[in-house]
């Protein structure tokens, strides 16, 4: 007699596998975390579009996968005062910690 698809004829067929695998944890601290230079990114952004990589901001933005609107913010940084962009570019890029953020420098922008 033939059961097909009847669980009790598999009895004597089936078996149980355990799977040991060795976790890392990684300590924190030991993870390399850099960021990106606001300025160095703005101009970035800005060549992009002026060399013809990317269309507009629009296709900028769908590339990144950000907002337009993210991205018209990133590259008005440009807009600040020549003495403020030259004492952000010697920070270098990219940065070990974040020492100044993109909208703190907004706030900048706005008072100008």
């Amino acid at each position: 007699m033939l059961w097909s698809g009847s669980p009790d004829c598999n009895i004597d067929r089936t078996f149980i596998s355990k799977f040991y695998f060795k976790v890392e944890i990684k300590n924190p601290s030991s993870v390399n975390k850099s960021y990106r230079n606001p300025i160095f990114l703005a101009r970035e952004y800005k060549e992009m579009i002026n060399n013809g990589r990317v269309k507009n901001q629009t296709e900028l933005a769908r590339i990144k996968r950000i907002s337009r609107a993210r991205v018209t913010q990133i590259i008005n940084l440009l807009k600040l005062d020549k003495s403020i962009i030259d004492n952000l570019e010697q920070i270098g890029d990219p940065m070990d910690k974040k020492v100044i953020s993109e909208r703190k420098l907004r706030k900048t922008i706005n008072k100008n």
